[in-house]
């Protein structure tokens, strides 16, 4: 059996995921991101504007990253997955020039591709609840401008990152550069806030 065959999940009995090993490392950057990019959405739509011109400093860049350092390695739907076409729509809509990107290293570096990849395609999770009261705005641009946090909504995108991550080699082989590509994603998106 390879292990691209086993079953999922990877972790046996009293042994810790991959999953839960990245969680328990950036629990801090996770809530300090949450709590920088969460708004009153559903009542300023200035706010909305605001985190979706941060996000496009960060997710572009990384995408663009990811891409060079060859994610389609590791995520053959990629091309799936990938949201910042639907971000620059959702700018469009909203009459707002894309931002400067933030420069993100490029990295061949598998285990630290899932780690990035592991903030990226887990911020879906939290679109998935913040596009509920950016539809319930009264600014009818807003409530059409959700192709970035509803992107993907109704694939099963995440188990199918969750089993390719738990199966990794290269994770497995090296998990703390897991955690330092994990570290690295949140770091841009506090860096753009920073900076925004």
């Amino acid at each position: 059996m390879t292990h691209m065959q086993r079953a999922f999940p990877i972790a046996a009995p009293g042994r810790t995921s991959v999953r839960q090993m990245l969680r328990a490392a950036t629990t801090a950057l996770h809530a300090e991101v949450d709590g920088r990019f969460s708004g009153p959405f559903d009542t300023d739509s200035s706010a909305y504007e605001a985190f979706l011109t941060a996000l496009a400093r960060a997710v572009s860049p990384l995408e663009r990253a990811l891409e060079q350092g060859g994610v389609d390695r590791v995520l053959p739907d990629w091309p799936l997955r990938r949201r910042s076409d639907a971000l620059e729509r959702d700018l469009a809509i909203l009459g707002i020039r894309a931002p400067a990107p933030i420069p993100v290293e490029v990295t061949r570096d598998e285990a630290r591709l899932f780690g990035r990849l592991y903030v990226l395609e887990g911020s879906r999770l939290g679109g998935s609840l913040l596009v509920k009261r950016v539809r319930a705005s009264a600014d009818p641009r807003v409530r059409t401008a959700t192709n970035y946090l509803s992107h993907g909504a109704g694939a099963d995108l995440w188990r199918g990152f969750l089993q390719r991550l738990e199966h990794s080699d290269a994770v497995a082989a090296a998990p703390e550069r897991t955690m330092l590509g994990a570290r690295e994603a949140f770091r841009l998106f506090m860096t753009e806030q920073a900076h925004g």
